[in-house]
Parts: C-alpha cells; structure tokens; sequence
C-alpha cells in the first residue's frame, strides 16, 4: 500500500490520520461531557475534574497537530477519484461537509487553547510540563474563544452526522462497501 494518496486510493498515512483524528474527537466529546459533570472536588473513574481538563487541553493540541498534519498530507497526494457509487449530489454534499470539518477540527482547537490562555488556566501538556502563555489575561477574549470553542463543537456534529449519514448508508444500505475505500490495508 502506497503512503500518499494517489488515484488508485487513498494512502496509508491518509488513512491513518483519518482515524487518528476521529478517535481523539470522540475522545474530546467524551472527556468534555465527563469533566462539565465532575464537580470540582470529586473525581470520575478515579480522575479529578482538573486532570479531565487538563488531558482534554493536552488531546485538542494534539488533535490540532494531528489535523495540520492531514492537511499537509491531502495536499502532498492526488485524490483518488470519488466512489463510482456517489451521485453529483452526494459529492458535493461530501465536498462541503469536508471543508466544514476541517474548518472545525482547526478551529475547535485553537478557539481552546485561545480560551484557556486568555483566561488565565493555561495548559498542563500531559501533566509533564507547563506550556507558556503567550496571550496573558484578556477576559473579554476569553469569553470570545470559549464561545466560539463551544460553538465550533456543536456544529461540527452537522458535518459529521451527513459524513457518517452518507457513509454508513452506502455500507450498509446500497451495499456498496464505500467505507472499505478508508480502511487499513484495502484500496
């Protein structure tokens, strides 16, 4: 299997990148809704609410990370060419979603680490080190950031419901085995 993207598939790294980042934004979704419930002196699962927000803060710079990461790789490789299965509609429909989820997978993060740098909570990296503050105290920017954060968040559960809609309803509705094409080891 070829590590770029090329026209008879999508590459290993493509792949790998893809799956990397949905298993880190499932994991965000997760630790966010776990760590607004935990009150600030109990503990969930044996972790405080702190340790939550810290490793949802180290996991989102990774994400960014990770996302800059497949945004140089899409660039660096041809696209194979769209599923013979989708209709004009549905690549247009699967065109926009990307460019929406990639917008957010962008912006979630920095609206983040935006937040919490200009209001003053700064991040823990893993619980190793702490990562300067490059932005000081700006309270009227942190409200900004931890609204565009939230807000990022929720909408990109649109582009996400039509991508996985889509996917999932080829798959298993038209049988067409469309998510075969973003699988380890398959063309």
């Amino acid at each position: 299997m070829q590590l770029l993207n090329s026209s008879s598939g999508y590459g290993a790294l493509t792949k790998l990148l893809h799956w990397l980042i949905a298993a880190l934004f499932a994991l965000q979704y997760a630790s966010a809704i776990i760590m607004l419930r935990v009150p600030a002196e109990a503990t969930t699962l044996g972790v405080t609410q702190a340790e939550y927000y810290n490793w949802h803060k180290s996991l989102g710079l990774l994400a960014l990370l990770l996302t800059i990461a497949r945004l140089v790789n899409r660039r660096s490789g041809a696209l194979p060419p769209w599923a013979p299965t989708l209709t004009p509609l549905e690549q247009v429909m699967v065109h926009r979603a990307e460019q929406l989820l990639y917008a957010a997978m962008l912006v979630m993060p920095l609206s983040g680490l935006v937040y919490v740098m200009a209001g003053g909570y700064g991040v823990r990296l893993f619980g190793i080190f702490d990562l300067p503050n490059p932005i000081g105290s700006a309270p009227r920017l942190a409200v900004l950031a931890q609204w565009l954060h939230v807000a990022s968040a929720i909408l990109l559960l649109l582009p996400l419901g039509l991508h996985l809609g889509l996917v999932l309803g080829h798959h298993f509705g038209l049988k067409d085995r469309l998510i075969s094409r973003m699988l380890p080891g398959r063309k």
